[in-house]
């Protein structure tokens, strides 16, 4: 691939959820013009994109049926393995993630971890009965939270894209693909940490993800909250729907809704305090008795019909 080249888009017609195709577009631009591409040029990388997006547009739009908001034009199958495999080098991955990992960081995170783990084993008792979980990571990255539920005994597996990822992971059973998988089925949960996100085709991924799943197994998604989001003029707003990353843009009622449409149901995931601090204990229990009275979230668990 000559390095002069431009990068090559697909552009999705219809709705990446319901299949509509009335879309408005919110807003719209060139990777080569304004705050984007400030954005970019600041980011850190391997190989640098953005002579290969000279330009190229970008257009945010909604579906008017479901009100889900994506980007309409995405990488073409061979850039997006470009990004994958030069852009997003481990180096350049490591740069970026250096000024966010603190100690108070990296605890928060391993204390989310536990919590997810300790819902995960009292939610799927009756479909496993004394066996261990079995639970799927989808989008892994470098294996953290596998590594959790390996240590409370759990049968866990993962699949990342990202080669950097999984030739640096901390967890020996990570996969390429979805179809690398398929016969460890099926699975009593399937997680899924800001990831859906990032995918293409997040509804034929699920289909494929939910044929995987036990009946009644539970599914947890994660992704950042968009809400009010449509637009890239902000630091906040790149983070939320960079139209080479963050290229679906989620809000609590359109994730819901997603989900319900591939045959699962919202559930109140069950308490997990992983905490020393009784006054942390109280607020949570706290939260849960005023959870109707709380902002919506973007954090949520499904089982599956």
């Amino acid at each position: 691939m000559s390095e002069t080249k431009t990068a090559a888009f697909v552009e999705r017609v219809a709705c990446i959820s319901c299949g509509g195709s009335k879309l408005l577009e919110l807003s719209s631009g060139r990777f080569d013009e304004g705050a984007l591409k400030h954005f970019i040029e600041e980011d850190p990388w391997g190989e640098h994109p953005a002579p290969f997006l000279r330009g190229q547009r970008w257009s945010y739009v909604a579906c008017q049926d479901c009100g889900l908001a994506f980007h309409r034009y995405i990488l073409a199958p061979e850039w997006n393995e470009r990004r994958f495999s030069k852009w997003m080098s481990q180096e350049a991955i490591e740069a970026f993630e250096r000024p966010l990992k603190t100690p108070a960081s990296e605890f928060r995170k391993a204390a989310d971890y536990t919590a997810h783990v300790l819902r995960i084993e009292q939610l799927t008792r009756a479909l496993r009965g004394s066996g261990a979980p079995r639970v799927l990571d989808f989008g892994c990255g470098y294996g953290g939270f596998l590594s959790m539920c390996s240590m409370y005994g759990f049968d866990a597996y993962g699949v990342d894209r990202s080669s950097a990822k999984r030739d640096n992971n901390s967890f020996s059973r990570v996969y390429a693909g979805i179809e690398d998988v398929d016969g460890m089925a099926p699975f009593h949960a399937i997680t899924l940490f800001e990831v859906l996100e990032h995918l293409d085709d997040p509804h034929g991924l699920m289909l494929r993800l939910r044929d995987l799943l036990s009946a009644g197994g539970i599914l947890v998604l994660e992704t950042p909250d968009c809400s009010g989001v449509h637009n890239l003029e902000t630091r906040y707003d790149y983070s939320r729907i960079h139209p080479l990353e963050h290229i679906n843009g989620f809000t609590p009622e359109t994730l819901k809704r997603f989900a319900a449409r591939l045959g699962f149901t919202p559930i109140i995931r069950p308490i997990g305090c992983v905490t020393s601090d009784l006054r942390q204990i109280v607020k949570t229990v706290a939260k849960r008795m005023l959870s109707t009275l709380m902002k919506p979230t973007t954090q949520l668990y499904f089982r599956k019909l």
